[in-house]
């Protein structure tokens, strides 16, 4: 059981920040040509996939670190967790401000900034304890 469920994580975090990844790129070549002149619009999707592409290149560079070396992983997996919440709540308000003209009346966008900067926090706790692992 417990080699299933060290495998099923990274997979896990390979898979969402692939979709995410997708999405951002989505999203953003969308706001390049489909909301004629609405420069709001325009803004909140850039914004959204802008950071959404540099958090799901930081989920798969946690996955790999995480495989290569060993830390905190308690650390990493949290961070993880607040980079893939904070793409959720930031980049989907954002996205759903941009593509829907809908606003869930409630703070995600900020709820989602702040796990960014919480993750980017944890990620740093991680790096002061990881070691690579020796080959």
């Amino acid at each position: 059981m417990v080699g299933k469920i060290t495998t099923f994580w990274p997979k896990f975090w390979i898979v969402y920040a692939g979709l995410w990844g997708a999405g951002s790129v989505a999203v953003g070549a969308y706001a390049a040509h489909g909301f004629e002149g609405d420069e709001l619009r325009v803004l909140w999707a850039q914004t959204g996939s802008s950071y959404g592409l540099v958090h799901t290149l930081v989920l798969l560079v946690l996955t790999a670190l995480g495989t290569a070396g060993s830390g905190c992983s308690r650390a990493r997996v949290f961070a993880s967790g607040c980079f893939a919440l904070g793409l959720l709540f930031f980049s989907g308000g954002l996205f759903l401000k941009a593509l829907c003209g809908l606003s869930l009346n409630g703070p995600y966008i900020p709820v989602g900034g702040s796990l960014f900067v919480l993750g980017w926090l944890l990620t740093a706790a991680f790096g002061f304890t990881y070691r690579q692992k020796e080959v």
